[in-house]
C-alpha cells in the first residue's frame, strides 16, 4: 500500500510539475539577492568590498558544484552562470535538466556559501534563482553584454547616490549624473574596474578564479567569445 500510494503521489502530483530542460542548448542561471537594498543599507557606500568578495566566493563554490558550468559573471547582488552540455558525446546536464532541482539547489548552495563567507547575525541574506534557455551563441553574448551594461548603470547610480540625495538625482540622465560627480571632483571612469564592469569567475587549470579586471565586452569581444563554447548545432 505504501508503494502504491507513493507511486500515486509521484505520478499525479510530483511529476505533473516536473520540467526538463532540452539538451544541447545554452542555459543561464541567474542568482539574485532578495531585498538586498535592505540587507546592504548599513554597508559602506558606494561599494562594499567585503560584500563583493563574499559574492565572488559564493560564485566560485557554486561554479565548482554545477556540472557543465563554463563561467559566471557577477555585478551588484547577482551572478549569472553559463551551463552547457555539448562539449562531448557523453556530457550531461546538471540534474539531467530537472528545472526544479537546478533552480532550488543553485539558490540554496549560493545562499549557504555566501552566509559562510559573509556571516551576518543581524541580517538574513537570501538569493533566488531563475533559468534562461538561450538557443544561440550570439544571443548568449548579448545576454552578458546586457548584464554588464546594467552593471555600469548600477555603479554610476551607486556612486552618485553616495554623494547626492534621491531628490537631487531624480530625473537626471547619466550624463547629468557624471556632471554632478565632476562638480565634486569625482570621476566614475577612474573607479575600480570591478565596480564599473563586474567580475568573471572562470576555470583556470583545476580551480575557479575571480577576474576583477575584465574588459568592456562590447570593446573586447574576443574576451567574452572565448568564455562561451561554440555548439556545433547552432554556433
Amino acid at each position: 500500500m505504501k508503494d502504491a500510494l507513493g507511486e500515486r503521489m509521484k505520478r499525479y502530483y510530483e511529476d505533473a510539475l516536473r520540467v526538463t530542460l532540452p539538451r544541447r542548448a545554452y542555459v543561464v542561471l541567474r542568482i539574485d539577492g532578495r531585498a538586498f537594498h535592505t540587507f546592504t543599507r548599513k554597508l559602506a557606500r558606494p561599494y562594499d568590498q567585503p560584500l563583493a568578495d563574499a559574492l565572488d566566493e559564493a560564485a566560485r563554490v557554486l561554479s565548482a558544484e554545477i556540472e557543465g558550468c563554463r563561467f559566471a559573471y557577477g555585478q551588484s547582488d547577482e551572478y549569472s552562470f553559463l551551463l552547457t552540455d555539448f562539449e562531448s558525446e557523453h556530457a550531461k546536464m546538471w540534474f539531467d535538466g530537472n528545472l526544479q532541482k537546478i533552480v532550488s539547489v543553485s539558490a540554496s548552495l549560493f545562499t549557504a556559501a555566501f552566509a559562510r563567507a559573509y556571516p551576518s547575525p543581524e541580517r538574513l541574506a537570501v538569493f533566488d534563482s531563475r533559468a534562461l534557455l538561450i538557443p544561440q551563441r550570439d544571443e548568449v553574448e548579448k545576454y552578458f553584454v546586457w548584464r554588464q551594461l546594467d552593471a555600469s548603470a548600477n555603479s554610476l547610480n551607486m556612486l552618485a547616490s553616495a554623494h547626492y540625495s534621491h531628490h537631487e538625482l531624480a530625473g537626471k540622465s547619466e550624463a547629468e549624473k557624471h556632471d554632478l560627480l565632476h562638480a565634486k571632483g569625482l570621476n566614475w571612469a577612474k573607479c575600480a574596474p570591478d565596480f564599473k564592469r563586474g567580475r568573471v569567475v572562470k576555470r583556470q587549470a583545476r580551480e575557479w578564479i575571480v577576474d576583477r579586471d575584465i574588459p568592456v565586452f562590447t570593446r573586447d569581444k574576443e574576451y567574452l567569445r572565448q568564455l562561451i563554447p561554440p555548439c556545433s548545432t547552432n554556433s
